[in-house]
């Protein structure tokens, strides 16, 4: 063998899929979202800048996000089959996020939990992808200079736009962000508005 061969090693699993016929629930999420800002404003502190709101993290003890719950744990089986984890799942936390004009999430992971991800609500035009970056210290610490038009696998930070209806699972040792909210629009039409959930080993 005299060429040049490669493999990829240790490789970080990203998840995603779009709920069939979401618009009739993003409504009914979004309704109820409203409301709860509406009656806790405070929120609290977390990741969120900017004038961003997130709701208390138990939303998963809610019984009007049950059709968003039974959605997510089926992808989460669906997850640990594909990723061989034996482990049954419990749903550790999950809130509400709504990140208005200038508003982001700052680079994160989720501690203590196996799968966390986001579904998307309400995302209007340019309100901030979501970004990914290389685990691993080492090109943390240590970055050449890159050439262009690397293949993905290769590439240190990914970031990608939202859509609503999709729901997006990966590790949750997986540092990631949002990028800011530069959508101008008035009001509610700038709102970028979603749902973040840690699944836990039971």
């Amino acid at each position: 063998m005299n060429q040049l061969q490669r493999k990829i090693l240790f490789p970080t699993p990203l998840y995603y899929k779009d709920i069939p016929n979401s618009k009739d629930l993003n409504k009914y999420l979004f309704k109820h979202i409203k409301k709860w800002r509406k009656d806790c404003p405070e929120g609290e502190a977390k990741t969120n800048s900017g004038f961003g709101w997130h709701s208390p993290t138990d939303m998963n003890n809610k019984k009007e996000y049950k059709p968003l719950i039974d959605e997510l744990f089926k992808m989460a089986e669906e997850c640990n089959k594909d990723y061989g984890v034996q482990p049954k799942l419990g749903l550790g936390n999950m809130w509400a996020n709504i990140n208005p004009t200038y508003s982001y999430n700052k680079t994160h992971t989720h501690p203590n939990s196996l799968w966390s991800g986001v579904y998307y609500i309400k995302v209007p035009k340019n309100s901030g992808k979501l970004f990914l970056e290389d685990p691993r210290p080492g090109p943390n610490t240590h970055m050449p200079r890159r050439v262009d038009n690397l293949p993905e696998q290769l590439w240190r930070v990914c970031a990608y736009e939202p859509k609503e209806g999709r729901i997006i699972f990966f590790p949750s040792w997986q540092p990631h962000g949002v990028d800011i909210n530069m959508n101008t629009e008035k009001g509610e039409k700038n709102w970028r508005v979603s749902v973040s959930y840690n699944f836990i080993q039971i």
